[in-house]
């Protein structure tokens, strides 16, 4: 695939179904069968849907999708920007009153759904009059269903003009504070994106997708790479199943955030304490279907010593740096160059710039603004169209990049000395006595409160003299300015942002323990 003929996702598709035609691009279970589509396959439905909505006259409306990850769900994406329209990917774990603003402050038209949100419709019907299309994909379903249009409407063979400078999705951003913000990306920003590295992949690998499909980081790395190298994606249909899923699919390549990496090492670890007789590595391997290669991390920070444990078992763990606002990927890591401490190199065509410790970028996958937010955007993008992350860190003379912390979670404390969150939070993980950990400022000083791991209790631990040991370890290690003074524990899970992400307000806190 030559990287000069793919200016657009339209072009993506074309080029991937000539490059690739009836190789296997998608495996997903549905029972106990397994169903195949072919690069062919995408291309030819996503063009089915390209003639029906073009056929009705849409051009540049919304389009709004939500759902898992699956065939329809790629075949709706791909129609709508293949038609040059905009998708508007949807969390499919949004509540009717959630989904339904987003509906509205994305002015979607059209609304492409799974079997789950049909019972939202009445609600989203009475508060979103501006959407005329209801789709949906269950084909039991009363109304327009996909299957109906993938019937009646040919392949569509118009040549159609898309600007690679328009836009081609407008995704929510969850942050830990404030409202989301829909993030306009257009074609070029994520063709960008995954063409910028080289030799990521091949025909013969495969990967299991595990990850939201809403998220970009998702989206871009699992699907759209995968479209370019023509390697075989295959659906994890639930975190529930994901044991098994690894067990059939067998994967060379996966996707993942650091807790589900955390999760899934705790049943490893559970499996060899049980039998003590085989090696852990072996475990391990058996685990993860016997052909994984590489784990590659994102989304959050990765513990050096859980990506030590996962090498000490023959896997890659690599770990990349990126955000919605930038397709994502800012940093990646390669198969060929792993470190600890940094998250990868700088991606070709990006550029760097360390302001007031503030990590600045600028790329050809920088986003186009927040929709409908010029205040945001002017936040966010400098005059000049570098993007302000809101992370610290720096880089270092082989181009690889370090993030230290949050530039808006900075603790400012009655002296003036800044302490990032995230610092002291990294120093908790991996602690076996902490679930989850959140670090703040509370009546000038700096707090640690925890909600402890469930199996730590269980096994007769005691959470609070655990919590107080460890601090008063890690203290001796600080800079006084950084030292933790107060702790509490709590009984319930922090308050989450939909990414799962620890929101940094919280409505309620837990107990003092010193």
């Amino acid at each position: 695939m030559e990287k000069s003929d793919v200016r657009t996702l339209r072009d993506l598709i074309l080029c991937s179904a000539a490059a690739f035609g009836d190789k296997t691009f998608l495996k997903e279970r549905a029972g106990k069968e397994v169903i195949s589509h072919s690069h062919n396959d995408l291309k030819n439905d996503a063009l089915r849907l390209v003639s029906f909505l073009r056929g009705k006259g849409l051009h540049r409306v919304h389009a709004a999708v939500t759902g898992p990850t699956c065939y329809s769900y790629l075949v709706s994406y791909f129609g709508t920007v293949m038609s040059d329209n905009v998708i508007v990917p949807l969390d499919a774990q949004l509540g009717a009153e959630d989904l339904t603003d987003h509906l509205q402050r994305s002015d979607a038209e059209v609304f492409f759904y799974d079997k789950r949100h049909a019972a939202m419709l009445p609600e989203i019907k009475a508060n979103c009059p501006k959407i005329h299309t209801y789709i949906a994909w269950d084909e039991t379903a009363d109304g327009l269903t996909l299957a109906q249009i993938l019937a009646e409407n040919p392949v569509s063979g118009e040549e159609i003009a898309i600007d690679p400078a328009s836009c081609a999705a407008i995704l929510y951003t969850s942050g830990t504070t404030g409202k989301s913000k829909g993030v306009m990306l257009r074609h070029s920003n994520l063709i960008d994106n995954t063409m910028c590295q080289d030799n990521e992949s091949t025909p013969e690998d495969s990967l299991l997708t595990v990850l939201p499909i809403h998220h970009v980081y998702c989206f871009t790395c699992d699907i759209l790479l995968s479209l370019r190298y023509g390697t075989t994606v295959c659906v994890n249909d639930s975190m529930l199943h994901i044991a098994q899923n690894l067990a059939f699919f067998k994967p060379t390549t996966l996707l993942l955030v650091p807790m589900i990496a955390e999760t899934i090492y705790k049943k490893i670890r559970a499996a060899a304490q049980a039998k003590p007789e085989l090696p852990i590595a072996a475990i391990a391997q058996n685990v993860f279907g016997g052909n994984l290669k590489v784990i590659y991390s994102g989304g959050a920070y990765l513990d050096p010593k859980l990506a030590e444990i996962y090498r000490s078992f023959g896997f890659i763990m690599a770990q990349g740096y990126g955000m919605t606002e930038c397709s994502p990927r800012i940093s990646t890591a390669s198969r060929e160059i792993v470190t600890q401490e940094d998250v990868g190199q700088i991606v070709n065509g990006c550029t760097v710039k360390i302001v007031d410790g503030e990590i600045t970028v600028k790329s050809p996958s920088v986003m186009m603004g927040y929709y409908k937010d010029p205040e945001a955007t002017a936040e966010a993008l400098t005059e000049d169209g570098w993007l302000r992350t809101g992370d610290l860190g720096y880089v270092n003379e082989q181009d690889r990049l370090f993030i230290t912390g949050r530039k808006k979670n900075l603790i400012i404390l009655a002296n003036g000395e800044n302490v990032s969150p995230e610092e002291l939070e990294n120093k908790f993980a991996g602690a076996d006595f902490a679930a989850e950990v959140l670090v703040y400022a509370e009546d000038g000083l700096i707090c640690t409160e925890i909600l402890p791991a469930p199996e730590f209790v269980t096994a007769g631990g005691d959470a609070a003299a655990a919590l107080i040991e460890f601090t008063d370890r890690c203290n001796k290690t600080l800079p006084p300015a950084k030292a933790i003074h107060r702790l509490r524990i709590r009984d319930t899970e922090f308050d989450k942002t939909p990414s799962k992400k620890i929101k940094r307000q919280q409505s309620t806190q837990g107990r003092i323990v010193r």
